[in-house]
């Protein structure tokens, strides 16, 4: 018996654990992607985060034991230890950057391992600046010209963070008779350099000229941004029908109608050329008495001089 038990432990033989190296035997590897962060700069008060990938690029699996991080506003997240990361497995971990300073920092992300690099080493940098908040209108005012009673224009404003930091809308105050805005502004959050649409409507119920504001109100510093808003409410539809005879020059290619308020210097009234001989002006107002004048227009945007003025009051 005894010499029975002897041959048997001669006969053993030691075998490696299922996805451990066997004695001797590498261990895997660990790599990271991206092996350094840099956040740039960061306004206090807001968190800036980068996703990485862990990588065992070994064939046996490997134990991460910690996991460290040095530097101010640094964290790490994702990543609890003790960890094992299989053989050609991955992980994906998160560095943010929550400055509380202003200034440059520098840090370092120490990961340990049994992996054959035992300390994996990450470094990240980022600046805290100033968080700046301001909001700009584009355009300035809004002017709805003339506008019959009961019904509306509606004309667009881009609100635009120039800042650095969220800017969040809290209010919006509207002066003018008529004079509405876009549902969803209040409580809205304009991230750095975007931009929110704005759209101011003049729908007049009472004949007379119109001057307002839309004021909207914000954590930005020069909050509220002032929308200038104006308009005429026509009690009676008028119009001004215009005729001339043609050109006598060749190449003429169409006419422009300009006008005039009492001695004031002449407007054109569209940007493209009118093509017949005729054209109505229904932007008039009550009491008021214009000039009219046309040129001819050819191909390469040459005008004649004026012709002879027409005059028109409107009841």
């Amino acid at each position: 018996m005894i010499a029975l038990a002897a041959m048997l432990l001669g006969g053993l033989t030691a075998y490696p654990a299922a996805g451990q190296a066997a004695a001797g035997q590498p261990q895997g590897t660990l790599v990271v992607s991206p092996a350094s962060v840099s956040f740039g700069s960061v306004p206090l008060g807001t968190t800036k985060s980068e996703t990485m990938q862990l990588k065992n690029t070994g064939t046996t699996s490997v134990t991460i034991s910690s996991a460290a991080i040095s530097g101010k506003g640094f964290q790490l997240h994702g990543i609890t230890t003790p960890l094992v990361l299989a053989g050609g497995k991955t992980t994906d971990i998160t560095l943010s950057y929550a400055p509380t300073v202003t200034g440059y920092v520098a840090g370092t992300v120490s990961i340990v391992s049994n992996a054959e690099n035992k300390t994996l080493t990450m470094t990240a940098s980022g600046t805290g600046v100033t968080a700046t908040r301001t909001i700009t209108a584009t355009p300035t005012s809004v002017s709805f010209g003339s506008l019959l009673l009961d019904s509306s224009k509606t004309l667009p404003v881009e609100l635009k963070n120039t800042g650095n930091s969220n800017v969040t809308l809290s209010g919006v105050t509207i002066s003018g008779t008529g004079i509405t805005i876009s549902a969803g502004v209040s409580g809205s959050t304009i991230a750095p350099g975007q931009t929110k649409t704005v759209d101011v409507t003049f729908a007049p119920n009472a004949a007379g000229s119109v001057s307002g504001s839309v004021k909207v109100a914000s954590n930005a510093t020069n909050s509220p941004v002032t929308i200038g808003v104006t308009g005429d409410a026509v009690a009676t539809a008028h119009s001004v029908a215009l005729n001339w005879s043609p050109s006598s020059s060749s190449g003429v290619m169409g006419y422009y109608v300009y006008r005039a308020i009492g001695t004031g210097g002449y407007t054109r009234l569209e940007t493209s050329p009118v093509s017949g001989l005729s054209y109505t002006d229904t932007t008039v107002v009550s009491g008021t008495t214009y000039l009219y004048a046309v040129t001819a227009v050819d191909a390469l945007g040459i005008e004649s001089n004026y012709s002879a003025a027409v005059s028109a009051t409107i009841p």
